[in-house]
């Protein structure tokens, strides 16, 4: 009985060790072409709660569950984009340097957490809602919107894994704020709720002059 319990605890041990091998191997090579086997420990240990946010969030975006209702699918999948750039911000709070960066993420964090809980409010109180669009129809409507916001982030360029955690912030959020923006765009389009339109707007608002700032930064 001892010498089958060692057995099994060795078998187990070496699963999970290769289970862990392979989740690494695989981190960041979908959405943002970095190669986790090329990084040195270093910038892993530094960069790799950038990448874990973005991955999450496609990972969720990509699993969601689409209702065929435009206001409650965009409030689902803005709480998705919004929870990554509160994950990488603080990731810059803990790791970056640039005062600048720092300060704007702090701002990013405090904003849209307070987006994220009123997004979460529409959905909990929609249970049960109307579809009014088909999201399996990806070159039309809200749907191609929906579509084209992933595809943004699916195609973003290639990430200097050795660069610094001030300026992955920015190479990560710049596509992220521009997808953002890309879905708000088309929710004010499309949209029939008139507190998310508003939401909307004004994400596109704050997120363009974000971006700007970004990109004068990375200069």
């Amino acid at each position: 009985m001892k010498t089958n319990t060692l057995v099994i605890t060795a078998l187990a041990i070496t699963l999970g060790f290769s289970a862990c091998q392979n989740n690494a191997s695989k981190t960041g090579t979908d959405h943002s072409s970095m190669d986790s086997n090329e990084m040195d420990m270093g910038s892993m240990s530094m960069n790799s709660g950038m990448q874990t946010g973005m991955d999450k969030m496609m990972t969720e975006m990509h699993q969601m569950e689409m209702t065929g209702n435009i206001d409650k699918d965009f409030a689902m999948m803005m709480k998705s984009h919004h929870q990554a750039a509160v994950d990488m911000s603080e990731v810059e709070l803990e790791s970056g340097k640039d005062d600048e960066l720092k300060k704007m993420a702090q701002k990013i964090i405090d904003s849209q957490k307070s987006e994220i809980n009123e997004l979460q409010s529409f959905i909990d109180n929609h249970k049960n809602i109307e579809k009014n669009y088909d999201p399996s129809m990806k070159e039309q409507g809200f749907s191609k919107v929906m579509n084209q916001s992933m595809k943004m982030m699916m195609d973003m360029g290639k990430i200097d894994e050795n660069s610094s955690t001030d300026k992955q912030f920015t190479m990560m959020m710049i596509p992220h704020h521009q997808s953002a923006v890309k879905m708000a765009e088309g929710f004010v389009q499309f949209g029939k709720d008139s507190r998310l339109i508003s939401m909307a707007t004004k994400m596109i608002v704050d997120q363009k002059m974000e971006i700007e700032q970004f990109k004068k930064w990375s200069e």
